[in-house]
C-alpha cells in the first residue's frame, strides 16, 4: 500500500557499519526477549474441559446421579449425588446429596458427605455432612457441621465413573 524509500538521515552521526557475509550454517533462532523460562504444570491423566452447571439450572430427582470422567463446577443447584474426577460447587452453588470426587473443592453449601482423595473447604463453604477423606483443608472462614474420617482404603474415595 505504501512505498516508502529509505534515505539516511543526515542527522545521525553514526558510521555505516559493512553487513557481515550470511554464515552458511542454519541458525537456531533466538527467543524472543519477552520469553520466560516454561512454567511446569502437573499432568494429568485426563485432559478434559471442565462442564458447568450454571447459576440458572436446578436438577434433582429420586436416586438421581451426575457423573463425569473430567471436572465439573456447580454453580446451579443439584438434588441428589455427583461422581467425578474433580468437582467444585461454587459460591452460588448447592448440592443435597453424596459428592464423590478424587478432588473436591466447596466453595458454596453441601448438605450431604463428601468423599475424596483430596478435600478443600473454602473461605466461603457451607458444609453439613461428614468428609471421608485422604487429605483435607479448611481455610478460615469455612463453616463445617460433621464428622471427619480417613478413608480405610482408596476404593472407599473413588467415584464411580462407569
Amino acid at each position: 500500500m505504501f512505498n516508502r524509500v529509505a534515505t539516511p538521515d543526515p542527522r545521525t552521526a553514526d558510521p555505516v557499519r559493512p553487513m557481515a557475509a550470511p554464515s552458511m550454517q542454519p541458525q537456531k533462532p533466538s527467543p524472543p526477549p519477552f520469553a520466560q523460562a516454561p512454567i511446569h504444570q502437573p499432568v494429568r491423566a485426563h485432559d478434559t474441559p471442565t462442564s458447568v452447571l450454571g447459576q440458572d439450572i436446578t436438577i434433582s430427582g429420586q436416586q438421581l446421579v451426575l457423573k463425569t470422567k473430567g471436572s465439573l463446577l456447580i454453580a446451579g443447584q443439584i438434588q441428589g449425588d455427583v461422581h467425578g474426577e474433580s468437582v467444585t460447587v461454587g459460591e452460588t452453588g448447592s448440592v443435597s446429596g453424596t459428592i464423590t470426587a478424587r478432588t473436591i473443592t466447596v466453595q458454596g453449601e453441601v448438605r450431604g458427605a463428601l468423599k475424596g482423595s483430596a478435600v478443600n473447604l473454602n473461605a466461603t463453604s457451607r458444609v453439613d455432612g461428614d468428609i471421608v477423606k485422604q487429605t483435607l483443608s479448611i481455610a478460615e472462614g469455612a463453616q463445617f457441621d460433621g464428622s471427619v474420617r480417613r478413608a480405610k482404603d482408596v476404593s472407599e474415595v473413588t467415584p464411580d465413573l462407569g
